[in-house]
Parts: C-alpha cells; structure tokens; sequence
C-alpha cells in the first residue's frame, strides 16, 4: 500500500513551527549568554573589590609588623642597655671593695 504524501500546506506548517522553535531557541540562547556577561561581569567587579581588599589588609599587616619588630627592637636595646649598666655597677662595686 502506497502512502500519500502530505500536502504543501502541512509541509510549509512543519517548516514554520520549525522555525518558530529555532527563534525560541536562538532568543534563549542569547538572553542566557547576556545575563552570562553580566554575571562574568559582576564577579570581576566583586573579586577586584576583594583583591583591593586583601592587598589594604595586607599592607596594614605589614604595618604592624613593622611597628611590633621596632617595638621589640628598642626593648631589646633598653634590655640590653641595663644589663650592660647593671654589670658595671657590679664590676665597680667588686673594685670598690677591693675583691
């Protein structure tokens, strides 16, 4: 048995329902690569900020410790100093007495 094959208009039918899915399809793509973008975008924005963040935090940090080694630095040096002082007063104070 032979089929028949279908007429123009159903085949013109198919082909514009075809199409009307395939600007669907295009139109979706499309929004979706543009909130893509602005997402990309966003997060750049949003990583730079954090990046600005992290090198302000690290350069207090650095700061810091650069005021804490100074810190310790003259504490060190006054500790040295007394002790210096402290032994001379024990040397004199040997000498004074004659040993």
């Amino acid at each position: 048995m032979q089929t028949m094959a279908p007429p123009e208009d159903a085949i013109a039918e198919r082909f514009a329902r075809l199409e009307e899915r395939i600007a669907v399809v295009d139109r979706r793509m499309t929004e979706t690569a543009q909130e893509t973008n602005r997402r990309i975008a966003e997060g750049r924005e949003e990583t730079n900020h954090r990046f600005d963040r992290v090198e302000g935090d690290a350069k207090e940090l650095k700061e810091s410790v650069a005021a804490v080694h100074s810190s310790v630095l003259a504490l060190h040096t006054t500790l040295m100093r007394v002790g210096v002082g402290l032994a001379i007063v024990f040397a004199s104070a040997l000498f004074a007495k004659g040993f």
